[in-house]
């Protein structure tokens, strides 16, 4: 919270109260874009206090050293921190880069060079793929769609990210060529395909496990817990806890139940599914400015009282960063909102 290169005061009392609402905040946010919950609470930290040493922030998480080594030095790699030396000691801190990541631990730039790559890479894939048109034509534009989507996604981000429009959007819609409740069969082997989208994808993720199985619905829509248990090689223990979580969040669907039949389960959309999510978290990011009014209205008033001195200058000052932060991140991400709305249109009217 300071420009000066030391070490800053961690807060306590009533303040310690404000700091892990803040922390909670971005945890929250993290949570909701299934981030690396440890990870997720290091940048945390970091955000609310700017900059802090390896020391501090074991005090603050309670993780060991190498844990948060190992997250720093991941930060390192992608520019969300700088390290320096404090002058006369033997200690590192490590600052916050706030124009490369602004309420979770992916910075931006990153985000859209990682899916250019898996666009490329989906773009070379459908290529090679139109050898086998003629011997399988259903599953090869069962495919082609479903990997349109994976790119519509990405064009949504590429308007966001960068700025720019690249393409029109794809047709992704398989309605047509299976029923919701048939599983497509591919006539070659597509773990490595799904490996590779998991790859690009899982950078910063709290779950592998996850991802994996995403995967394989992304490329297949339509999946029962036996064929995931297959594909995945996970055990159907694993297989029905992501199932029951994942049906919770809304994020796969369920068919209703037939009698003596297996359930089925489906991503229909792997655009419009994994945008809501990331609208979500942006609506919980802009539902939080009357809490943050009310935190500051709480600082100022201890400000009048004169208590805590610097800490309070330091933490209103944070609260009043945060406020405007959200406030030009909602100017920021219409764009998104935007290609979301056109590709809603777009596909509400291709269908």
């Amino acid at each position: 919270m300071t420009e000066a290169l030391r070490e800053v005061q961690l807060l306590s009392g009533p303040l310690k109260d404000i700091e892990q609402e803040l922390v909670e905040f971005y945890k929250t946010v993290g949570r909701m874009v299934n981030q690396n919950s440890k990870a997720t609470e290091v940048f945390a930290y970091l955000k609310v206090y700017d900059a802090l040493s390896q020391e501090q922030l074991r005090q603050l998480t309670g993780f060991s050293l190498s844990t948060i080594s190992s997250i720093l030095q991941l930060f390192l790699q992608v520019d969300i921190v700088d390290r320096r030396m404090i002058p006369g000691t033997h200690k590192n801190l490590y600052r916050i880069n706030r124009e490369r990541v602004k309420f979770d631990c992916n910075p931006p730039a990153l985000i859209l060079e990682d899916l250019e790559t898996l666009d490329a890479y989906i773009e070379e894939k459908q290529s090679e793929h139109q050898a086998l048109r003629d011997e399988s034509p259903v599953e090869i534009e069962f495919l082609r769609r479903r990997l349109n989507s994976i790119r519509n996604y990405i064009e949504v981000q590429r308007r966001q990210i960068g700025g720019e429009e690249k393409r029109s959007f794809l047709q992704e819609d398989v309605s047509q060529l299976l029923p919701l409740d048939q599983l497509i069969t591919y006539p070659f082997d597509t773990r490595e395909l799904e490996e590779r989208i998991t790859g690009i994808l899982s950078r910063f993720k709290d779950d592998p496990v996850r991802g994996r199985i995403l995967s394989i619905f992304f490329i297949r829509r339509s999946l029962t817990q036996r064929a995931l248990t297959d594909l995945s090689g996970f055990s159907r223990s694993t297989i029905s806890r992501f199932l029951r979580r994942q049906v919770k969040e809304g994020y796969i669907r369920a068919l209703p139940k037939e009698y003596q039949k297996p359930g089925v389960y489906y991503l229909e959309s792997v655009s419009l599914s994994t945008l809501s999510v990331v609208l979500e978290a942006d609506d919980f990011i802009f539902s939080y400015v009357p809490r943050l009014r009310e935190i500051i209205s709480k600082l100022q008033s201890r400000e009048k009282k004169g208590s805590d001195g610097n800490e309070v200058d330091s933490l209103t000052v944070k609260a009043k960063e945060m406020l405007r932060q959200i406030e030009t991140f909602r100017r920021d991400t219409k764009p998104l909102r935007d290609a979301h709305r056109e590709l809603t249109e777009f596909l509400n009217d291709a269908s």
